[in-house]
């Protein structure tokens, strides 16, 4: 009796449902312009049947890469002879029944879901057999197993918000992209960079970080990496821009006591030792009300040597959940690599992560922003790209490579200056911005002040060695 319980279970069914992927086929054929509703939601993998999977792909050619603006089954059909495709479609006489099946289009939504929700149940069925079979087999790595199922997962959960990918044509996707820079023109564009709140650096970037860019952000130790982070994030935030912190070196405790600084203007080391004076605690007291406004701006991710597979993991999930705009990760020397890589030079594994996280931008369509150290040769002069600690193919990889730099000795006129500037105000130290690689812009230097007691980074007249650092990012609205 087991036995054929087991035997009956092996032969069943994948789930699939064949009236609804027919009828979205034929609700497409029978209106066009539900094309963009099904598209957005729906690839030619969704669906079980080979015939219906052919028809749908057919008809993402016939729409995507030969530019019609509508089709029916006529055109699908003279489309289909002349790719020699119809009897992989099952011949005109399947399609002649998709076209005369009882359909509302109006229900389309629905037979999407449908289609959408048996097609994830066969993913997880391939994911979870996959899985039981790399569990028994000593030879997998249970780590990369574990990556790429969490890959294939997070695709399908991401279907329907994610944007589809093709082989564009060169007329095709010259056609689009005039289509863009027109939008951008007449100001009707999506916006698709991300100000980082410093005027210059956002001039150098053509507006901001860019979907899909990975970019580095390198220093000696102590010059402040954490701190023009949290500065970038805490700008970020203000511009409604959503952001995933994954702090490696530091307790989520501590990256709050620093946003309350930057935001209250309270010394840290006061709010460390709970120590105030005049309005300072009202002033905690108010900036705790306008960060908590933000609760839905910034998720931080507390995990010391987090591995490189819980980090996708989480930021697929992040970018699924959330909608994350922005990822920054404090930083790269501290993640984990597979066992798999353990025994490899430290600048392969940090060529294998910095790659990894490159992909990481690619697919979720956001900026991976990640802070890395230089090494101890550039504490006197600025750093270049080979000064990048362990830095395996880390420049090579990246879209954007800068680097921040103080000169650590100082003269005593130097001291003097930085302590405090003509008006009294507070530390204010002058740090050299580096844009030592900029794919997609230039490169060069510029000025940005850094408040030591607030540890907080702002912009600075380039022709004036001081700042006034009070906020300039507008509020959130």
């Amino acid at each position: 009796m087991a036995e054929s319980q087991e035997n009956s279970s092996k032969i069943r069914m994948l789930p699939h449902d064949d009236e609804a992927e027919r009828g979205v086929l034929g609700a497409l054929l029978l209106n066009s312009e539900v094309w963009d509703t099904v598209s957005s939601s729906l690839e030619a993998s969704d669906f079980y049947s080979p015939f219906n999977s052919n028809i749908f792909q057919a008809i993402s050619d016939i729409m995507e890469r030969e530019g019609l603006k509508s089709f029916d089954g006529l055109i699908l059909v003279d489309y289909l002879k002349r790719k020699n495709l119809l009897d992989k479609c099952g011949g005109v006489g399947y399609i002649a029944q998709l076209t005369n099946i009882q359909v509302v289009t109006s229900n389309i939504s629905r037979y999407v879901e449908i289609v959408q929700d048996a097609s994830k149940r066969r993913r997880l069925f391939s994911v979870s057999t996959s899985l039981e079979k790399d569990v028994f087999d000593p030879s997998v790595n249970i780590d990369d197993s574990l990556d790429q199922s969490s890959k294939i997962l997070t695709d399908a959960l991401l279907k329907g918000i994610k944007e589809k990918s093709f082989e564009y044509s060169l007329g095709r996707i010259s056609q689009f992209t005039f289509e863009e820079i027109t939008k951008k023109l007449e100001g009707t564009a999506e916006i698709d960079r991300i100000e980082t709140g410093f005027d210059v650096l956002d001039k150098y970037t053509n507006g901001g970080f860019a979907k899909e860019e990975y970019i580095i952000i390198g220093a000696r130790p102590s010059i402040g990496k954490t701190a023009f982070a949290l500065s970038m994030m805490y700008n970020m935030m203000r511009n409604n821009k959503k952001i995933a912190f994954f702090s490696l070196e530091m307790p989520a405790k501590s990256i709050a006591m620093r946003l309350f600084a930057i935001d209250s203007k309270v010394e840290l080391a006061k709010i460390i030792k709970a120590q105030f004076i005049g309005d300072e605690f009202e002033r905690i007291m108010d900036s705790c009300g306008r960060l908590y406004d933000y609760s839905d701006n910034m998720y931080i991710v507390d995990v010391p040597n987090i591995s490189l597979t819980e980090l996708r993991a989480k930021a697929r999930i992040l970018k699924k959940e959330k909608n994350i705009d922005c990822i920054v990760i404090d930083y790269i020397g501290l993640i984990s690599v597979p066992s798999s890589y353990a025994s490899q030079k430290k600048f392969e594994q940090v060529s294998m992560i910095s790659l990894a996280l490159k992909q990481l931008a690619r697919e979720l369509k956001v900026p991976v922003v990640v802070l890395c150290q230089v090494g101890r040769e550039s504490e006197e002069q600025a750093p270049i790209l080979s000064n990048l600690r362990d830095s395996g193919s880390i420049e090579q990889d990246a879209d954007v490579v800068c680097f921040l730099h103080r000169k650590k000795n100082l003269t005593e006129e130097e001291k003097q200056r930085n302590l405090k500037d003509s008006q009294g105000r507070a530390n204010i130290q002058v740090t050299q911005f580096i844009v030592a690689k900029n794919r997609n812009g230039e490169t060069g230097t510029f000025k940005i002040g850094y408040n030591g007691p607030l540890t907080y980074y702002n912009d600075v007249d380039q022709s004036s060695e001081f700042i006034d650092y009070e906020q300039k990012v507008p509020a959130k609205k």
